[in-house]
């Protein structure tokens, strides 16, 4: 049982072998748990933290009991046990923390037995589950690490597949077809399952490759690449060498065609955002949730600024988390690449994301939201606070209410503001927020979602963990990928 400031590989120290429940201060929600100690069992993070925020759910899909608890006495009782040999059981009711002999290897569980103990601290919620389902990773096989399908500058999404443009493009391609029949789908109760999308675009594989070749630094991308694969990460060399990548792929854009080619999709003064769409994400047994970058508000009135948005998600690509985290997941570097999603970005009154199993007690019947006003990068980020947290039942219409937001600022981008690649982020006037003080449309959109939850999840057939957000009274749907 051991404390560190922040879950970063190194911070646990390689002598240590044996299975680790880390006490962790701060987390930003970018962690990867596992390229930090591969014997790393759970996390008792120190903080607020949505329980379906990246971080959570990698941790769920990394198999790691992750609690929160900001409670000071309990905090004070948790630090007293550092260095001493614990074991953390987490479950829908509460968390207990007890002292076992050394030789006890149980250190973690997720169904507590009821034995009373001095840590023992209900938690109302405040801590996420590892899923109990393992999946196989199939990373995606991209057709061509140059020129796919010839040398396209861009693609329709309705032509984005696995194989051109990764999981997410390919995922929110089909959520473009399901959103147009959505309007004909009704829960058990009448509740429409209705959806929109926001249009968008493809930069496909191969194109990042395509423009290191044109500007003459494809060879010593390779070649930093090969030494990557066995690079150290005790003697920093893993971080130069990714400082290194990030630099030369930073500074390329994709060429005036591709610009040409998004200008007759979209509006010339529509604000955009530019997602990554790797061939290593939104997959079964690998989400890399929040693993790589996404930039909001670029104009393609601005070619430079979009073009400087689209080199910076390439290099995502090459951080030192990501790198790690391919290592973990025993993926090779030279097997990931990068396409780049192009939306229309919204400007929503709230943002959610969904869960169509319950993460914590994995009841099929019930899916949970969390929600936040504003932009969704709230949620997603390591924003410290606590979202509307709803529990919607798909068959009978219940909608319970688990928490009650309290973020100080939401984010928000207006069309009227500089495309710099920024959002504005502004104090939360609860009291003029109807999640908060209307309880018939906080019912009524809980409906909507579990409507929502369960058309997605019949029709990509299995369990989703979905992003959305609700601008004026339509909801629209963004991403869709296996819930870990």
């Amino acid at each position: 049982f051991g404390k560190v400031e922040r879950i970063l590989p190194g911070s646990l120290p390689s002598s240590v072998k044996e299975p680790v429940v880390l006490i962790v201060d701060k987390a930003d929600g970018d962690e990867e748990v596992k390229a930090a100690g591969d014997n790393i069992v759970g996390v008792i993070l120190l903080q607020e933290l949505p329980h379906l925020s990246h971080l959570g759910v990698r941790a769920r899909q990394e198999n790691v009991v992750f609690v929160t608890c900001e409670y000071d006495d309990t905090v004070t009782d948790v630090y007293l046990l550092e260095g001493k040999y614990i074991r953390l059981e987490a479950s829908s009711i509460n968390v207990n923390l007890s002292i076992v002999s050394e030789k006890n290897d149980n250190a973690v569980s997720t169904e507590p037995n009821s034995t009373g103990n001095p840590f023992q601290q209900k938690l109302q919620n405040e801590f996420s589950l590892p899923s109990d389902i393992e999946m196989p990773l199939q990373m995606s096989k991209q057709k061509s690490k140059s020129g796919v399908n010839g040398s396209f500058a861009a693609l329709e999404l309705s032509e984005a597949s696995v194989e051109s443009a990764g999981a997410k493009a390919a995922a929110c391609r089909t959520l473009s077809v399901l959103a147009s029949l959505s309007n004909k789908v009704y829960s058990d109760q009448g509740v429409p399952a209705a959806f929109r999308v926001p249009s968008g675009a493809v930069i496909p594989f191969g194109s990042m490759e395509d423009a290191l070749k044109k500007s003459g630094s494809l060879e010593s991308f390779t070649s930093l690449l090969e030494k990557i694969e066995t690079a150290k990460v005790e003697n920093g060399e893993v971080d130069s060498l990714a400082l290194e990548l990030q630099a030369i792929i930073s500074h390329l854009s994709p060429p005036e065609e591709t610009i040409i080619f998004l200008k007759r999709i979209f509006p010339q003064d529509v604000r955009l955002i530019v997602r990554s769409s790797a061939n290593v994400e939104d997959l079964a047994g690998m989400s890399a949730a929040g693993l790589y970058d996404s930039i909001p508000n670029v104009s393609l009135m601005d070619p430079c600024a979009f073009g400087a948005a689209v080199g910076k998600v390439w290099a995502s690509l090459y951080t030192r988390r990501a790198i790690l985290s391919r290592r973990a997941a025993g993926v090779y570097q030279r097997d990931a690449t990068m396409a780049v999603l192009v939306q229309e970005i919204l400007q929503p009154d709230l943002s959610f994301v969904l869960h169509t199993v319950c993460p914590a007690d994995h009841d099929p019947k019930v899916v949970q939201a969390e929600v936040a006003p504003g932009l969704g990068e709230t949620l997603a980020s390591g924003t410290r606070g606590t979202p509307w947290r709803l529990s919607c039942n798909k068959f009978d219409g219940k909608v319970a209410t688990l928490a009650f937001s309290n973020f100080s600022e939401e984010m928000v981008v207006h069309n009227s503001g500089p495309a710099n690649g920024e959002v504005i982020r502004l104090t939360v006037d609860y009291s003029k927020k109807p999640l908060s003080v209307d309880t018939t449309f906080r019912k009524q959109f809980g409906q909507r979602l579990a409507a929502i939850g369960q058309y997605l999840e019949q029709k990509f057939g299995s369990a989703q963990d979905v992003e959305g957000c609700l601008v004026g009274k339509d909801i629209f749907i963004v991403q869709s990928r296996p819930q870990p």
